[in-house]
């Protein structure tokens, strides 16, 4: 029972019985009507979250189930339990229609597919469990003084940012680094990734250099400093590649640029008139001012970014080694 006198079933506003999607489908919806950054109770939020643990193993889930049989059959649930709202809660009218999936990045990582003892999970679950795999590739010794060098040292930089500003509040972020993907791209050759971060249905590219000082200008395609085009690192034929490699995902990439002063809004970008920075794209920069923003926003607008998908994630881990 749960601490409100009330089995973990009927929290979830379940019958007991319910199964997985079931359970799952039931936990997000009373997440997001609990939740204190929407209007719910920390401790209601925390009964919720306790409920889907324990529900949410297999293992778990047949103790209690065994505890539960054992302490006599649960009484008959009301209408409004069987369509999944929480025991006592009606739903506020428009409150579904007013919540975004922004709610749905600190919810805990559902990995996709569900696995069991009877059916193991695609890769170890202690790697899957990672939020950050691989890193940067160090440079050969005559190109530690140019500009690998120096994509060296901010792909560092990245990581660290992502780590400090965005993974805590978004558990089923994966950020895989230094991906190597040989016989790539729509030009052949070998393609160097800097960094991957997956989350949900959602892939951003990111690529990393150091900013010498001055503005900056993009076009959308096009990335010039003092009327010289600065290299984006192959950025868009990771992109495609990805793309079709992994069609389940929606695929973005972003190159990142790093001031030497360590100040996270600079270096200034600057665009054209003509170039609508709303506008869906494959290919963005950005200061580390203003990446995570653009990158919470993008992955908050996919569906179900909770979920970790298996069979996108081995793969890049893969990559990652080579």
């Amino acid at each position: 029972m749960s601490p409100s006198g009330r089995t973990l079933y009927e929290v979830l506003g379940l019958l007991p019985g319910a199964s997985a999607a079931e359970i799952k489908s039931a936990y997000r919806k009373a997440a997001r009507q609990t939740h204190p950054d929407h209007g719910g109770d920390s401790e209601r939020f925390d009964r919720v979250a306790g409920a889907y643990r324990v529900l949410s193993d297999p293992v778990r889930k047949a103790a209690y189930d065994r505890q539960l049989g054992s302490a006599g059959s649960a009484p008959a649930r009301s209408s409004a339990a069987r369509t999944g709202r929480a025991a006592g809660e009606a739903a506020a009218p428009g409150a579904a229609a007013g919540r975004t999936a922004a709610a749905d990045l600190d919810l805990p990582p559902v990995f996709v597919p569900d696995f069991s003892p009877q059916n193991p999970p695609l890769i170890p679950l202690t790697m899957a469990g990672q939020q950050i795999h691989g890193a940067p590739r160090r440079p050969g010794f005559f190109s530690r003084l140019g500009s690998t060098g120096s994509r060296f040292d901010a792909e560092n930089l990245t990581i660290a940012l992502l780590d400090r500003e965005l993974l805590d509040e978004y558990p089923a972020a994966r950020l895989v680094n230094g991906l190597h993907i040989p016989d790539a791209g729509p030009r052949g050759g070998n393609l160097d990734v800097g960094h991957v971060l997956l989350g949900g249905y959602r892939m951003a590219v990111l690529g990393s250099l150091m900013a010498a000082p001055g503005n900056y200008r993009w076009d959308g395609r096009h990335l010039l400093h003092r009327g010289r085009e600065v290299s984006t690192l192959r950025l868009a034929d990771t992109v495609r590649t990805m793309q079709a490699r992994f069609p389940t995902c929606n695929v973005a990439g972003w190159l990142v640029l790093h001031s030497p002063n360590g100040n996270p809004f600079e270096p200034i970008i600057d665009y054209p008139p003509t170039l609508s920075r709303s506008a869906p794209a494959t290919l963005h920069t950005a200061n580390p001012g203003g990446l995570v923003r653009e990158l919470r926003r993008f992955f908050a607008e996919g569906p179900t970014p909770n979920t970790v998908q298996l069979p996108v994630l081995g793969p890049l881990i893969d990559a990652s080694a080579r």
